[in-house]
């Protein structure tokens, strides 16, 4: 009865999840945890992590052995003068000495340690910037992702707004037809009257049918790119998220150096000097120690095994120094290289700097003649709707016609067309506008 009841939850939980209407913010959030774009972001902070971890681990000590087996099937042989064994040979007489034994075997332990090298200072130093670089990229991600969902599901909220509306009219076709169908039948209008409805009702029905294709794809955009299951159903908020704020465009001030993209420069500005220094640091003498502990065994048969025969030891240590001293100007041209990186990175870092002022000048006109636009849109649907009403009326007395009730029908339809575009332009400026203006933190 217990597993019963908590399958019960279970399954009511799931519902009200399925039933869940997601906002931008809660597809961002299912974003995080399934879209492959972001985790891929995520990965790539830990494979830095992990190579910082690789060049710290090259300065620390190092421990290898080795074990090798050597069988001569001809042993080497050393030519020296017979007069050296027997005095009364000729001098010309030359005899074959066999050195060494048919089996050699040996096993060794070195341990090596970097005492000093600049050039691995800079290396650490530039795998951590390298780290930065990938953290501020993953923020980068998630902030282009967001706004690319705010929008996309704008998108989505302005095609369902537009088949709302064209069904709407649909529904209202129907009952002009009934009247103007009423006003034929009483000798009132002439039978051709109803054929403009007609054809405005079989543009509408097409309308509808573009529209729920629009619909399909913008929301299979959507899913993936939050990594929603593209064969299951999404149930989405129905109207857009405005700030009734008007003036928020006022509040808010640009600052370049919060910019991520900004971020990103001065961290491959850093980058570029710690690369310049690595390479001058090449000229730089570099400092090793080692140690090594050897034994070989030298046989005349097989047998490596027997305990009571020797193995004879061989230690040393000792310390390397590198002291690199001519290149034939490799060096030199290297370090021309990595300074004219440097140069071109704090050229770059100018550029967006003034890319980003001028974008947000232009994201805060964009957002003014949105809301003017908006406003005035509304003003126009008003306009548009009294103007229809009074027409309807007419043709309630016979006093109009189905031509001129065709013509002020698809006038506000595209009125109210025109201002749910205005809304979706307006919303979208905001969303814009908010991104360059409140960067993410993660």
């Amino acid at each position: 009865m217990k597993h019963l009841f908590n399958i019960i939850i279970l399954l009511f939980s799931y519902v009200n999840m399925i039933g869940q209407e997601f906002n931008s913010k809660t597809l961002f959030e299912y974003a995080k945890a399934n879209s492959p774009q972001l985790k891929n972001a995520s990965l790539d902070v830990f494979l830095s992590d992990e190579k910082i971890k690789e060049i710290k681990s090259t300065g620390l000590p190092k421990i290898n052995g080795e074990l090798s087996f050597q069988n001569f099937i001809n042993v080497p042989t050393t030519v020296v003068g017979a007069n050296t064994f027997d005095p009364t040979a000729s001098p010309n007489e030359l005899i074959g000495l066999a050195f060494g034994t048919p089996f050699n075997a040996n096993y060794s332990l070195q341990a090596s340690q970097l005492i000093f090298s600049f050039s691995y200072l800079y290396a650490v130093k530039a795998a951590k910037n390298l780290n930065e670089l990938a953290r501020l990229s993953l923020v980068q991600k998630h902030e282009t992702l967001f706004e690319s969902i705010q929008i996309n599901l704008a998108q989505v909220i302005l095609i369902k707004k537009q088949k709302k509306l064209v069904l709407e009219n649909i529904k209202e076709l129907d009952s002009l037809k009934k009247k103007t169908n009423s006003l034929i039948s009483n000798g009132l209008l002439e039978k051709t009257a109803i054929n403009d409805l007609i054809v405005m009702e079989l543009d509408l029905k097409n309308g509808v049918e573009q529209l729920n294709s629009n619909e399909e794809l913008a929301l299979l955009s959507l899913k993936s790119k939050i990594g929603y299951p593209l064969d299951s159903n999404i149930y989405l908020i129905k109207n857009f998220e405005l700030d009734n704020d008007t003036s928020y465009v006022n509040k808010n001030k640009l600052n370049p150096k919060t910019s991520i993209a900004v971020q990103l420069i001065e961290q491959s500005i850093l980058l570029n000097e710690l690369n310049l220094k690595a390479t001058k640091s090449e000229g730089y003498p570099s400092i090793f120690g080692f140690f090594n502990q050897q034994h070989m065994a030298m046989r005349n048969s097989f047998d490596f095994f027997d305990a009571n025969k020797n193995w004879y030891p061989s230690t040393l240590w000792g310390i390397n120094v590198k002291i690199p001293i001519y290149n034939s100007g490799e060096g030199a041209a290297k370090n021309k290289q990595k300074e004219l990186e440097l140069l071109k990175a704090k050229n770059e870092l100018i550029d967006i700097e003034n890319q980003i002022i001028s974008l947000f000048a232009l994201l805060k006109n964009n957002n003014k003649n949105a809301l003017s636009s908006y406003n005035d849109q509304k003003i126009k649907v008003d306009l548009v709707e009294t103007v229809y009403s009074n027409e309807e009326k007419k043709l309630s007395y016979g006093a109009s016609n189905s031509l001129i009730i065709y013509q002020r029908k698809m006038q506000l339809l595209q009125t109210k067309q025109a201002l749910i575009q205005k809304e979706y332009e307006l919303y979208k400026s905001e969303v814009q506008l908010k991104t360059h203006t409140n960067p993410m933190q993660l």
